[in-house]
Parts: structure tokens; C-alpha cells; sequence
């Protein structure tokens, strides 16, 4: 069963491309000279992640997600952290299964977090430590229930979310390797795999966003598929895209034949504490084709349940999937970021 919206509405592709270039700039390697600087200048907006998916029960997933400044977009603001002024309240969301009661905290930039100027060390209270130089990066945290320490070392594989015109707003993903371990009260799992690390900076302006979603899939350990869905006011369509990237191949982009559809909604709304209300995803399943007209990848899926709330206004959880890649079958534990105020 195929839940009623209203149909998307998608505008003409030389549009979206002089709106939002990240379409036209992809299967090429990294910058490293990119910068990923804290909020200054015209950005008063910034976020660093690194996302981990397919992790052993009883966490099916890691994320690490920080926004420093808080956004004027509706869908991914945190009005009710902020004491002082946006550019002052940061948040962090450390997500996982086991949903431990310290996983999403606020904090006072001047007060409460340690930044440097060139993000090379980003320390948040006592909660979390990302510190690094591409292509190294190590992530920690201790003194909790639940603790870890990552090393990451990114590839210049880069799949381009956002370049809007302007430099409004730029939004990128680095395909990684990792090893470390996770600790959850007092036992230590060791975790390695791919993962990514994901940098955006935005200026201060609202963005009509309504939805948004983002899923993770590690085909194998080589290969991953990301898959991205924004609709904007009036149900305009912003981006339908799935991205593949592996250690050995730079990738493409992929939109023909899009679908992602939800067939089962948990029964309850979810209520932030923004006051927004959003039904999140039980059972749905996604595809796309290759550039031949054919079947890249086709995903059934079904949530496990852990959404945990931080992912900037909305969730972020797992679920289990079966499906093709390229004609083979594959199974796992997806990621799944997820935000609706249609």
C-alpha cells in the first residue's frame, strides 16, 4: 500500500542545474585543499559528520553528527537550545541503537566547545572529539555508557550533495575506511568498514525544505550506495539521486527511474521538541536504474526500530534490507536519516 501525497512536482533539469550545481561536478577526485572551516564570514552554519552503517547488534549503526550554528531552515533547526544566539548553539547527535539518554546534547560555542578556526580539532563538552587533517581523521569519546575511538582515513572519493548558487550552501561526503571499537557499558566491540566523513556550510537564509532523507548501504566492503530525496513548498522535487562509489571507482550518479516509496508508517506520530510532527518509515523500499534504462539497485526495507532523535531536527536509525545490486542479490543493515513536515 502506497501512502497518499501529493504528487511531486519536478522542474525542468537546466533549472535545478543553474540552482544547484552538485549535479553537474562529480566522478573526480577530492580537493584536498577543500576547506572545512567552523561558522565565519557569510557562513554561519556549519556541519561535520561521519556516518557508520551495517555495525554488529546490538548498535546497527553509528552517527556522528554535529551542527555548530543553528540554521534558519525549519527542518533542521534546534530552536530550543539556543540560550545565548544561533551562531552560539551547537548541537550534537552521537546515534546508535542502544539510545543512551546523553545522545543529543546543546551546547554554547564560547562556553561549553573547544573549535579550531580550520576544523582540525572539534571538541563538544565532554561528549565528543573530532580532530584530524584530511586524510586522517580520529574520533572519540569516553567517560559515558557508551563510548568509542575511530580512527578514519577518507578516499577522494566525493559524492557533491549541495552547491547552490551564490554559495548559499554546500553540502559533500567522503567515502572512508575505519577501525576502532565501540564500548557499551564497559564491554568493547571492534568495528572496521567503510563509512563516510561529510562536511556542509550554509549562509543565513531559509531553504524550503519539507523532506528530507538520506540512506547509507555498504554493498560490500569495497562499494557504497548513497541515496538522497528533498522535496521542497508545493512538493517540488529538489534532488531524487543515488550516488555509487567504491575504493576502486570514483562512481556515478544515478536518477533515472527513481522511486522511493513508504508502504507502512509506525502508528504513532512522532512529536520533536520543536513541536513538529512527522510519521517515520516501518516498512518502504527504494530503486533506481543505470544510465542503460536497466535496474541499478532495488531495496526492500524495514526499520529496526532505533530511530533516535538529533539528526539536526529530525531522526536517524537503521533497517534491515534485502534486494539486487547490479543483477546480485544483497542483504544488510542500511542507514536511513529521515525528516517530513509535509
Amino acid at each position: 500500500m502506497k501512502f497518499p501525497f501529493p504528487e511531486k512536482i519536478h522542474a525542468p533539469a537546466a533549472i535545478n542545474n543553474l540552482i544547484d550545481r552538485s549535479g553537474l561536478h562529480h566522478s573526480y577526485p577530492f580537493n584536498p585543499e577543500t576547506k572545512v572551516h567552523i561558522p565565519k564570514g557569510k557562513y554561519t552554519c556549519v556541519h561535520y559528520g561521519s556516518m557508520f552503517p551495517n555495525l554488529p547488534a546490538p548498535f546497527n549503526f553509528l552517527n556522528l553528527l554535529t551542527v555548530i550554528g543553528q540554521p534558519k531552515i525549519k527542518l533542521f533547526r534546534n530552536h530550543h537550545l539556543i540560550k545565548t544566539t544561533d551562531i552560539d548553539t551547537a548541537n550534537v547527535l552521537i546515534g546508535t541503537a542502544v539510545g543512551t539518554a546523553d545522545h543529543f546534547n546543546g551546547y554554547s560555542v564560547q562556553n561549553d566547545c573547544e573549535l579550531s578556526a580550520d576544523g582540525s580539532s572539534l571538541r563538544f563538552g565532554n561528549d565528543l572529539l573530532l580532530d584530524g587533517k584530511y586524510p586522517n581523521f580520529h574520533a572519540k569519546r569516553e567517560g559515558h555508557d557508551f563510548n568509542f575511538e575511530l580512527n578514519i582515513k577518507a578516499t577522494d572519493k566525493v559524492a557533491n550533495f549541495a552547491e547552490l548558487f551564490g554559495g548559499v550552501y554546500d553540502h559533500w561526503s567522503l567515502l572512508c575506511q575505519y577501525q576502532g571499537y565501540l564500548e557499551y557499558q564497559g564491554k568493547k566491540t571492534d568495528i572496521q568498514g567503510l563509512c563516510t566523513y561529510e562536511y556542509a556550510r550554509g549562509v543565513n537564509i531559509n531553504l524550503p525544505m519539507r523532506y528530507f532523507t538520506y540512506h547509507i548501504i555498504n554493498i560490500d566492503e569495497r562499494t557504497q550506495v548513497l541515496l538522497v530525496e528533498i522535496i521542497g513548498s508545493f512538493n517540488l522535487v529538489m534532488q531524487q539521486r543515488v550516488y555509487v562509489r567504491s575504493l576502486d571507482d570514483y562512481g556515478d550518479i544515478y536518477s533515472d527511474g527513481f522511486e522511493l516509496n513508504v508502504h507502512e508508517f509506525y502508528p504513532e506520530r512522532s512529536i520533536t521538541p520543536n513541536g513538529l510532527s512527522m510519521r517515520l518509515p516501518h516498512q518502504f523500499s527504494w530503486q533506481v536504474n543505470n544510465h542503460s534504462g536497466q535496474p541499478l539497485i532495488t531495496i526492500n526495507g524495514t526499520s529496526n526500530h532505533d530511530f533516535q532523535y538529533g539528526m539536526a531536527g529530525g531522526y536517524a536509525g537503521s533497517y534491515q534490507y534485502t534486494g539486487t545490486f547490479q543483477g546480485k542479490a544483497i542483504t544488510g543493515t542500511g542507514y536511513i536519516e529521515y525528516l517530513d513536515i509535509r
